[in-house]
C-alpha cells in the first residue's frame, strides 16, 4: 500500500529533524556551560543586600506582636541561593537562587510558575547594579531591594499568618 510507504517515509524524515534538533539543542547547551553570561558589576554585593534585606523582613515578621506564640520563619543562605522556611505551614519553602543575573523564584512544595523575570543589570556607569521586573531588554519596574525584598516574602508570609488563623 503506498499511504502506508509514505507513512513510514514521513516518519523516517521526522524522526531525522528531531535527531537534528536534538543535536542543536545539545550543542547551545555546551556552548552555553563554556561561555557562561558575564555576571553584572556589583552582582555579588547587589545579591548579598538582597538576603540582608529579606533577613531584617523574617526578623521583624517573627518578632511581631501578632505572631508571638506561633513558629518562627528561618532562613538559611549561602553563595547564590536562599531559603525562607515557615515550619508548620505546610513546610512551604520560598527559595531564591542567583543564576548569573537572573534570580529564580520558587515555592515548595507548590511550585507556581515564576510569572515575570527578575534580573540584575547594571546602571549606566556600570559601577553598580539593581533588580529589575520584567522581561530583559524590554522596559522594567526598578526595583528597591526593600522592595523586591517585600514583593517576594509578602505572598508566603502572608499564608503563615492565615494558616495561624485556621
Amino acid at each position: 500500500m503506498e499511504w502506508i510507504n509514505e507513512m513510514f517515509t514521513t516518519m523516517e524524515k521526522d524522526r531525522a529533524a528531531e535527531s537534528v534538533e536534538k543535536g542543536q539543542k545539545n550543542a547551545r547547551k555546551i556552548a552555553q556551560a563554556m561561555h557562561p553570561a558575564k555576571q553584572a558589576h556589583g552582582a555579588p554585593d547587589v545579591w548579598n543586600t538582597l538576603v540582608s534585606s529579606i533577613e531584617n523582613d523574617v526578623n521583624a515578621f517573627n518578632s511581631h506582636e501578632k505572631r508571638a506564640t506561633q513558629t518562627k520563619v528561618s532562613m538559611h543562605h549561602s553563595h547564590s541561593q536562599c531559603e525562607v522556611y515557615l515550619s508548620g505551614m505546610h513546610s512551604k519553602r520560598l527559595v531564591l537562587t542567583l543564576d548569573n543575573n537572573d534570580l529564580r523564584v520558587s515555592v515548595h512544595p507548590d511550585f507556581p510558575a515564576q510569572q515575570v523575570t527578575i534580573t540584575i543589570e547594571p546602571d549606566l556607569d556600570g559601577q553598580h547594579a539593581f533588580w529589575v521586573l520584567g522581561e530583559p531588554g524590554k522596559e522594567g519596574a526598578k526595583l528597591s531591594v526593600e522592595d523586591l525584598s517585600q514583593y517576594l516574602l509578602k505572598p508566603i508570609l502572608c499564608s503563615a499568618a492565615i494558616d495561624r488563623e485556621l
